[in-house]
């Protein structure tokens, strides 16, 4: 403190509030300790570093809650330098990373797009541990190298960095709070700008007489003062902001000699531990409110859901993609083969959704005539063509306010009406046919098709910009031949609901032809095997389905055999004998399989020891045991 006493300076430099007094001009006449360590002006942090600039093969190691808030704006496409691949990576995302600088060597990074818990990453580098972490629940960025470790507590966002040296692996630099006023965020020392010297031996910048933007830059705060300073504007009295991505809670005095104004001085606290404490707060009195709103949305989204059957990993991975799109007002593409189940997927995601109280209106854009199809997507005026209804007519997209439109095989629309549904998902409005009035509505739209779209675009079929506006998010439905784990519980989920339209009593399926339809190929996917069933139930003779009941098409072309020369078999004789030969068959194959081995058949078969020996004896089946059952 130039030009004050020793006392007095001493004082000063005690008070636990910031202090920063500045003249008319804006510069600094008194700047105390608890003010140079806020802003990071005062380097005597941490056990030290020299000068310098990062080079390339230096290792780095970096922490950072949110991509982009605040760490110099840091991009995906920054953090290749370190050999983070930047399509994995998006702002916002929280992410911890260890790589090597300028070499093109893979780094070792986690992201997260967490609020809670901790996230670790671990590397051994020439016997020296090295870890990063995001702790979440403390507000926490660590970074630990070997015994040291270096803590960066945030409020909301911050970027925390450590270098070690390519060749010596010492620290050579190390992110402390003041990185913003300091210019050393990360994307500038990724960027390759100089960094000063911090530790105990650093000397303290002079600030006496500088110009205080120069010091403190780009703060809302530091401009405010300037204006008190030049009596421009109003003194500020207990301001809460932001500062260096830190909570404050500051006032501005004017300096007056003789009632005229000489300059102004920023009083101000750190409020992060007060701020936290509140945010606990209210966290701990919303938790029950959240997780009973969770609750409630977790139910409505698995009965939205409970009519897509089935355990296959393939089909689990697509409904938690329609949770996805349940939670969003996204336009969504659901692609996929005739019959996997389009239209019950989007029904699910608008049932799932924000928008369930609204209508569902679904077209198919396949079976109205292509000159009405404008007519029954917009609608139209009375009058508007010969034949039109005299009081006009509501288009689909209109019937849908607030509520969700599905356009089933979109991909059959014609160019011109591609046109017109694109300026739709630009505006989210729509001039009926014969008006000019221009009518805005809600609508989310979910779109279907069995075409490949892309292809469609090459062939100057569907319109690029179109594509890109429906797929937002794009969701995958495999064919039914990709999850034969589903062949089973759709059968027994399909089976009571045919059985009541067609008033029969069918209440089982044999095993065997669970096998025959495990192995068809599916053209069809599910909607050809309700087809199938349908037929099995009026052909069977009594309560369980038989592979005698099973259509003559499926048999005989299934995708791999149960078994070898089954169609001849069928066709051998009465059911009875049928029945006799495959077993004998499959029994025959399965020890073909497992090499004469009767315990791998036995398993294959899932018989039991008794009945599998049973059955050997039964079809006089004597082939030599090359492995001793236990």
């Amino acid at each position: 403190m130039h030009n004050l006493n020793k006392y007095l300076s001493a004082c000063i430099d005690s008070i636990e509030e910031g202090l920063i007094t500045i003249d008319r001009t804006g510069q600094i006449k008194i700047c105390n300790d608890r003010a140079c360590q806020f802003f990071g002006i005062d380097p005597r942090i941490g056990p030290g570093h020299t000068a310098g600039k990062i080079n390339p093969a230096d290792i780095v190691i970096l922490a950072d809650n949110c991509l982009g808030a605040d760490d110099g704006n840091l991009t995906p496409q920054n953090l290749g330098i370190i050999g983070v691949n930047p399509s994995h990576i998006r702002p916002g995302i929280g992410i911890i990373a260890i790589g090597s600088y300028n070499t093109g060597a893979p780094a070792n990074y986690k992201i997260s797009s967490e609020e809670n818990g901790v996230v670790h990453l671990e590397k051994t580098i020439d016997n020296i541990p090295i870890s990063a972490a995001i702790d979440y629940n403390n507000k926490n960025l660590v970074i630990k190298v070997q015994e040291q470790q270096y803590n960066f507590f945030y409020s909301i966002a911050a970027g925390h960095l450590v270098i070690l040296d390519a060749k010596t692996l010492n620290i050579k630099f190390y992110q402390c709070k003041g990185y913003t006023a300091r210019r050393e965020s990360i994307k500038s020392i990724l960027s390759g700008n100089t960094y000063t010297r911090k530790g105990p031996g650093a000397p303290m910048p002079k600030l006496f007489n500088k110009p205080v933007q120069e010091i403190f830059p780009d703060s809302e705060i530091i401009d405010q003062l300037i204006s008190d300073a030049k009596g421009i504007s109003k003194e500020t009295a207990d301001k809460e902001t932001i500062v260096n991505g830190i909570p404050i809670r500051c006032s501005i005095v004017k300096v007056k000699q003789q009632n005229l104004i000489i300059g102004a001085t920023l009083i101000f606290k750190d409020v992060t531990e007060i701020k936290t404490l509140l945010k606990q707060r209210d966290q701990a009195l919303a938790s029950k409110e959240y997780l009973e709103e969770e609750l409630k949305r977790k139910r409505i989204q698995t009965n939205a859901l409970k009519e897509i059957i089935g355990e296959s990993d393939c089909l689990k991975q697509t409904i938690n993609l329609a949770m996805k799109a349940s939670d969003t007002n996204s336009n969504v593409l659901l692609l996929g083969e005739s019959g996997t189940g389009k239209n019950l997927f989007a029904e699910a995601i608008h049932k799932a959704s924000t928008r369930r109280k609204g209508p569902f209106v679904y077209i198919n854009c396949s079976s109205i005539p292509e000159n009405l199809i404008e007519s029954e997507l917009f609608g139209y005026e009375k009058g508007a063509f010969t034949g039109a209804l005299a009081s006009g007519k509501i288009g689909k997209f209109a019937l849908a306010h607030h509520g969700t439109i599905f356009l089933d095989e979109i991909g059959e629309l014609s160019i011109n009406l591609q046109a017109n549904l694109l300026h739709f998902l630009q505006n989210k409005s729509f001039t009926r046919v014969g008006g000019l009035e221009q009518i805005n509505v809600d609508v989310r739209v979910i779109a279907a098709t069995n075409k490949d779209l892309e292809k469609s675009i090459e062939n100057n079929e569907f319109r690029e910009d179109l594509y890109y506006r429906i797929n937002v998010m794009a969701i995958t439905i495999p064919p039914l031949r990709d999850r034969k784990d589903d062949i089973k519980p759709l059968v027994e989920h399909l089976l009571p609901k045919i059985c009541r339209k067609l008033s029969k009593k069918v209440k089982n399926i044999d095993q065997d032809a669970i096998n025959i339809l495990k192995s068809y190929h599916w053209r069809g996917n599910v909607r050809e095997l309700e087809n199938v069933l349908e037929r099995a139930i009026n052909l069977a003779s009594g309560s369980t389905i038989f592979i005698k009941d099973l259509p003559k098409d499926v048999i005989e072309n299934l995708k791999e055999p149960v078994c070898d020369n089954i169609v001849e078999v069928m066709h051998a004789g009465p059911v009875k004998e049928t029945l006799r030969q495959v077993e004998k068959q499959l029994l025959l194959k399965a020890l073909e399989l497992s090499k004469g081995s009767r315990k791998e058949a036995m398993e294959l078969l899932q018989l039991k020891k008794t009945n599998f020996y049973g059955k050997l004896k039964e079809h006089g089946i004597n082939t030599s045991e090359t492995e001793t059952i236990s």
